[in-house]
């Protein structure tokens, strides 16, 4: 019975990475056809695969692929190159992957064979690596590469001798005068000096364009990271007590991510206690909570690639001080008004608009400043209140106006610093004004808070993705106590 109830297990877990495999090799074909239609069908897209980063000496960083090179292809193999040229009679999908190596793979691990890398991607054409460089050669020349048929090119070539044949590579990096130039702009360089013909252009916000709005696939990948983020909070805040360390918070949380199989953290976990909450993207995670302190914990899981981004903020006694939960509800009442605002056709300029009369009017009710037509809540609030989530966890964003289907956050803060007065000052604000917010500023030192979910755009409104995971105080401090 046992050897029965592991085959069937066996068999569903199987049929489960096949199915999940055929989901995405799907999506990444209609991906690149949505692609090739902006590309007005024409033209030639050359995309190279990341690069091995080097942490220290002959030790890398866990490989990670180049976000659209995967969004086109689902693959997260190295030194892969793929081509895309929508003109072609047939092979419109070239991809170019290296020879398997056992002597590498003895070290390393397998490599996808070219039908592999087919069967993942679901393009037909797989040419080894080092033809990459002979290809472009033949095609830019205008000589057929390994074709039958003598038209296959021929609409690419015509546009060659026209010189309108357009080449398309990730120019979104800007290196100036002075920046270090990448691999494509040196690549674009070099067949701007070898062939004559071409005329280089940016896919970049193309790119920005079709990743705005999620697939249903995509949607699923961003569930999970969101779900595996709202267990590790979860678990986290089970944890926290007094004299906690930062660090051991967040290694609850980051075992949570690995436990659940997520590639690894989106950014990294910012656990910060008491006044290192006023710092935005602490890091250090070293200091030990006292009761008295708030915790902000702002973490985000990775789960194919698609980032999860939820900022949860805590008493680590149990009980926020009336202060404390005075700065805890301004934040909370502003992330409502700008998640109420969010629906089709909207904007995150009025997503922030809406956040920032709230709290304006607050932080002028508590006597943190004295204008509500000024900038001064810039010196309590300084960043903004949304971005867009997916394959980045600041993903790419291409206009303002929201659409079914867009995934962003909405994360208002407030932070009162022991620089407060100083940058009060320092804006113009006069001295019997710095004299009057003066005990608002000591009542509040040192509260760091903010509160961010994650939020998918509806047809008619929105679905806060990540709702499970306790924002309101009473929630919150009764997920605490339980410890305390």
């Amino acid at each position: 019975m046992n050897q029965t109830f592991f085959l069937l297990s066996s068999l569903l877990l199987s049929s489960q990475v096949f199915a999940a495999d055929s989901e995405l090799k799907a999506d990444v074909i209609q991906r690149r056809q949505a692609m090739m239609e902006e590309m007005d069908n024409q033209g030639m897209l050359i995309l190279f695969s990341a690069d091995p980063v080097r942490y220290s000496g002959d030790v890398n960083y866990e490989f990670r692929q180049e976000n659209n090179l995967y969004y086109l292809t689902g693959l997260r193999q190295t030194n892969i190159t793929l081509v895309l040229m929508p003109q072609n009679s047939s092979r419109r999908e070239i991809l170019f992957v290296p020879a398997r190596n056992p002597g590498r793979e003895l070290w390393t691990g397998n490599m996808l064979t070219a039908e592999e890398a087919g069967e993942i991607s679901g393009i037909e054409t797989v040419w080894n690596a080092s033809e990459f460089d002979h290809f472009i050669d033949s095609v830019l020349y205008g000589r057929s590469y390994r074709s039958t048929q003598s038209s296959e090119y021929g609409k690419f070539f015509a546009d060659l001798q026209e010189g309108e044949a357009n080449i398309f590579f990730l120019l979104e990096s800007k290196p100036g005068l002075t920046g270090e130039i990448m691999e494509e702009f040196r690549f674009a360089n070099r067949l701007r000096d070898r062939f004559t013909g071409i005329r280089i252009k940016d896919a970049s916000p193309i790119f920005h364009q079709l990743r705005m709005i999620k697939s249903p696939y995509e949607i699923k990948q961003l569930r999970e990271a969101i779900d595996i983020t709202i267990e590790a909070l979860r678990e986290a805040m089970k944890s926290i007590h007094p004299q906690t360390w930062e660090y051991e918070v967040e290694a609850v949380i980051e075992y949570v991510f690995k436990k659940r199989n997520s590639f690894d953290w989106a950014f990294p976990s910012i656990v910060a206690s008491g006044p290192n909450a006023t710092t935005l993207h602490y890091q250090k995670n070293q200091r030990q909570t006292q009761r008295d302190d708030l915790l902000l914990m702002d973490v985000g899981a990775e789960f194919n690639y698609y980032a999860a981004d939820i900022t949860r903020t805590v008493p680590v006694g149990g009980k926020f001080t009336p202060a404390q939960a005075t700065i805890y509800q301004l934040v909370l009442d502003s992330q409502k008004a700008a998640i109420a605002v969010i629906k089709p056709g909207s904007s995150l300029r009025k997503i922030n608009q809406a956040a920032v009369e709230v709290l304006k009017e607050g932080l002028h009710r508590l006597g943190l400043i004295t204008s509500t037509t000024s900038n001064q809540y810039r010196v309590f609030f300084p960043h903004g209140v949304s971005h867009f989530l997916g394959l980045d966890v600041h993903d790419v964003r291409r206009g303002e106006v929201l659409k079914h289907n867009m995934v962003l956050t909405v994360e208002p803060g407030i932070y009162v610093r022991s620089d407060s007065m100083q940058r009060l000052a320092s804006q113009g604000m006069d001295e019997n004004d710095l004299e009057r917010i003066r005990p608002a500023v000591e009542k509040f030192m040192n509260i760091g808070v903010r509160i961010e979910d994650d939020i998918r755009v509806t047809e008619t409104g929105y679905e806060l993705l990540s709702g499970q995971a306790p924002r309101e105080i009473v929630d919150v401090e009764a997920m605490i106590m339980n410890n305390n």
